[in-house]
């Protein structure tokens, strides 16, 4: 049961680290190993994010709304601040394209785990 929940978010984490793998030497205005780091960095959090809904009370509301928005915003915090140590460490800039598309890998991220409290078992 566990892995056939999890299938959305395997094939999601595969297909941004393949898409990464693919176009690395292509385009260059990308900074693809940050995607691939902030992608892997939400794909363990998301997981985490599962495994504390199934742990929860799903009678309660409260809870799962609770528990949704302390995910959503946890994995917001964490990209801010890997993005802002990346900024600071490293010599080459991160760039507005690189960070839109870290920002609409955690948006999938984040419809999944919505999905999964809405759903019915």
């Amino acid at each position: 049961m566990f892995i056939k929940k999890i299938i959305p978010i395997l094939s999601l984490f595969a297909l941004i680290n393949t898409m990464c793998l693919l176009f690395m030497e292509n385009v260059l205005y990308f900074n693809y190993y940050f995607i691939v780091v902030v992608n892997t960095m939400l794909f363990f959090m998301a997981i985490y994010g599962y495994v504390r809904f199934l742990k929860m009370d799903k009678n309660n509301p409260n809870a799962m709304i609770r528990s949704v928005m302390l995910g959503t915003l946890l994995k917001l915090g964490v990209f801010a601040i890997a993005a802002l140590i990346y900024a600071k460490t490293q010599e080459t800039k991160v760039g507005i394209p690189t960070l839109s598309v870290c920002m609409g890998i955690y948006l999938l991220y984040s419809w999944l785990e919505i999905r999964w409290a809405t759903k019915k078992n």
